[in-house]
């Protein structure tokens, strides 16, 4: 009898810390989706994503990967206005599972690396307009900023605390961003280097990710099913590996609109991203994206 990614996941699911030298990643039940307007029981669906990064009130911070509140603010005036309702990943699995249904206009909207400005500007709005997001977090930067205690706007990261907080209550939903992969020198991101050999890529790999895994989960966070690759540099090797530690999505940053499937699990791996920009306005950029 065919598993679903569910029964996969609970065969596999142990509430210790498993090693590299095991080739596995810990697991817990996959969260339960809040309540969607669910439209009717297709056979697929297609998903637009959203990636942010920074937010700042900080006007000469803008960029190509800062935005400010009221720029975001837009955006979510823009897809409510709209009709589209947020998932997370979690939603994504039980679709793909055929264990639940997703809202006739989805849309994910993701935060990459794990801004403490995503707590002080993002998570309120997010409240506000009762939407969730995705937020994908730097392992070490979590960890260095929960050892200092340092909150800054401008240059620090969440906190196993703050992760707890606004995981707790589901407007965020906390997903694997690597420990220490977020160079572009020698090796780029998640990818092998020139000369690496796959053996010992491999266990980097493995370490790295579980690394990450572990200070989450033993911080009270709740276990991460997806792994979002840094600069979206993903291969055919990542992919195995990845796979191979139990995660049942991927994030990239290749700009394009996904199909989701129901009884596919692949489709859910190196999924598409819009990145947001600053000095766009909501009604160009996510009326582009979402042929509105």
């Amino acid at each position: 009898m065919k598993k679903t990614l569910l029964q996969m996941t609970l065969t596999c699911m142990v509430f210790g810390v498993i090693f590299a030298a095991n080739n596995a990643v810990i697991h817990q039940d996959v969260a339960e989706p809040h309540a969607v307007s669910t439209a009717f029981a297709g056979e697929s669906v297609k998903l637009p994503i959203i990636m942010y990064h920074s937010v700042l009130k900080d006007q000469a911070q803008a960029g190509k990967y800062v935005i400010s509140p009221s720029a975001l603010e837009a955006d979510l005036n823009y897809l409510e206005s709209h009709g589209y309702e947020t998932v997370t990943v979690a939603d994504l699995v039980r679709y793909v599972d055929e264990l639940g249904e997703l809202p006739e206009k989805p849309v994910m909207i993701t935060f990459d690396d794990g801004h403490y400005n995503n707590y002080l500007y993002a998570y309120p709005l997010l409240k506000k307009h009762g939407m969730r997001a995705v937020i994908s977090v730097i392992g070490k930067e979590t960890e260095q900023y929960t050892e200092s205690g340092q909150e800054n706007a401008y240059w620090s990261y969440l906190t196993l605390d703050r992760l707890r907080e606004i995981s707790t209550d589901g407007v965020f939903e906390i997903q694997n961003h690597s420990y220490d992969l977020h160079e572009n020198d020698a090796r780029k991101g998640a990818l092998r280097m020139r000369g690496e050999s796959l053996e010992s890529y491999r266990a980097l790999l493995v370490e790295d990710t579980e690394r990450t895994q572990k200070l989450l989960i033993e911080g009270g966070v709740p276990t991460p099913i997806c792994y979002t690759y840094p600069y979206g540099a993903c291969s055919r090797e990542s992919e195995e590996v990845i796979k191979s530690l139990g995660f049942l999505c991927t994030l990239g940053c290749e700009e394009r609109v996904n199909t989701l499937r129901r009884g596919d699990a692949d489709c859910l791996y190196r999924l598409g991203r819009y990145n947001r920009p600053a000095g766009v306005s909501a009604e160009r950029f996510l009326g582009k994206i979402l042929g509105e």
